[in-house]
């Protein structure tokens, strides 16, 4: 029997919260026909953060790191005779590249045909259909959303038209997709943008509910995720842009950004 796999490696901040909360929240459906990865356990492991070394260093020891944390894991998955895999990692696809300028997403194929390689070696003997899947963005929104992300989770005091003129010469997300396609001929590279996907049944996590491919009665039973990062108001980033500018220490810092995030979120509760 075939073992279907599908590989969800990012890319960031294309919908990867929701898609994640998709699989965690319908998970009871998904056991029993696939063994199931998400980021608490990839970043437990350490798994996480050896993707995004070797996203920034690109050298043979940090992809073969990568590869053994990989291996370490795959082996204490019970797939039984015939369960496949989902897994949804964006660190698998390398740092986010607002933090990595110089190589962005350059090392994501080489991290995608190690996961591949080193899951047909766990399961070497059955018959894989295998499947990486990358949600895209339009690259306005994306770099918005980079911007946003780093003013909340960083020191980040550059405006957002001068965040975007440092972004200029990373390349596309489809041209990110289109690089590891080509890493990758034998497997097959579904891409999926997120304006699309907010229109469909589950959001970001429809590519999972068609992949799973439920009998009726057990497809009625998939809920939608409950958890998602909704774009933050202008004024609330003009906030954490001035107090990163400011003279805050860092504790205060945190403080006063989570304010400004539980004060913006309660206000899009309210409108809802």
């Amino acid at each position: 029997m075939t073992r279907r796999i599908l590989l969800h490696l990012g890319l960031h901040k294309t919908g990867t919260t929701a898609a994640q909360s998709f699989l965690f929240e319908n998970r009871a459906l998904i056991w029993p026909r696939h063994a199931l990865v998400l980021p608490y356990v990839t970043r437990k492991s350490g798994l996480s953060e050896a993707a995004t070394r070797h996203s920034l260093y690109g050298t043979f020891g940090t992809l073969s790191e990568f590869g053994n944390r990989w291996r370490e894991l795959l082996a204490t998955l019970d797939f039984g005779e015939k369960r496949g895999l989902i897994l949804s990692e964006e660190n698998f696809s390398g740092l986010r590249p607002s933090r990595n300028l110089i190589v962005g997403y350059a090392e994501a194929p080489d991290l995608a045909a190690c996961v591949v390689d080193t899951l047909r070696n766990r399961l070497v003997g059955s018959e894989l259909d295998i499947t990486v899947y990358l949600s895209l963005r339009q690259r306005g929104s994306w770099i918005r959303s980079l911007w946003a992300h780093d003013l909340q989770r960083t020191r980040l005091v550059q405006d957002f038209d001068t965040f975007r003129e440092r972004l200029e010469e990373l390349p596309s997300l489809q041209q990110t997709a289109d690089a590891v396609r080509d890493r990758l001929p034998s497997v097959r590279v579904q891409t999926e943008w997120l304006e699309d996907l907010r229109e469909r049944s589950f959001g970001p996590g429809t590519p999972f509910a068609e992949f799973l491919d439920l009998p009726p009665e057990k497809a009625t039973l998939l809920v939608k995720p409950t958890r998602s990062n909704p774009a933050l108001p202008q004024e609330a980033l003009s906030e954490m842009l001035e107090l990163n500018r400011s003279g805050l220490d860092e504790a205060a810092l945190v403080r006063q950004k989570a304010r400004i995030v539980e004060r913006a979120q309660n206000s899009l509760t309210t409108n809802t």
